[in-house]
């Protein structure tokens, strides 16, 4: 997820923190999170997920879990977490069905990848021109649509998408090598 998504999601999370009046661990872990210290961030939000607090307070906490896991590379305690997130009601986003569509894939888990990635493509926004306010992001979603499918040996499915997506993002080098592997099979 490239940096700006990141900082945004944590920005908007914090701005959930500080609007509920939370103090303690859960501002503590969205000011860690923010500053990079995702250990200390992991341990914040842990402990207000132990604290069993308000439902809102959960979900803050539990996303921010996951998006400290994510950053120290645990991905299936990411996953787990930002699943919580959203039992727990967090705002169901584009970049958070993404993140969670990746830690999936990290853990080979490409049936679930596929799921969560494709209900991140259909919360997407357009503009009235077309564009999407999430390009990049959805650009990244759609190329890891297509490895979902290829890692599950869905073979027509991803040729179909690849076909799709090249043509959307002529420029992307990395999909022409896809697309000609995947002819091969």
């Amino acid at each position: 997820m490239s940096g700006i998504k990141k900082k945004l999601l944590i920005l908007a999370m914090m701005s959930t923190v500080l609007l509920s009046g939370c103090a303690g661990a859960l501002k503590d872990g969205a000011e860690a999170l923010e500053s990079g210290d995702y250990e200390t961030a992991a341990a914040s939000f842990q402990q207000t997920v132990s604290e069993k607090g308000d439902r809102e307070d959960l979900a803050a906490a539990y996303q921010g879990l996951g998006m400290a896991d994510y950053e120290l590379g645990s991905y299936a305690d990411a996953l787990e977490a930002f699943e919580s997130a959203v039992d727990n009601g967090a705002k169901q986003t584009v970049e958070l069905y993404n993140l969670m569509g990746v830690s999936a894939m990290q853990t080979g888990d490409y049936e679930k990848g596929l799921d969560y990635i494709q209900a991140g493509l259909a919360l997407t926004d357009t503009g009235s021109d077309g564009e999407s306010d999430d390009a990049g992001l959805i650009q990244e979603m759609e190329y890891n649509e297509i490895i979902c499918m290829e890692r599950q040996a869905d073979w027509e499915s991803a040729k179909e998408k690849i076909a799709a997506y090249i043509e959307k993002y002529p420029d992307d080098e990395a999909a022409q090598k896809e697309a000609e592997f995947l002819e091969t099979r």
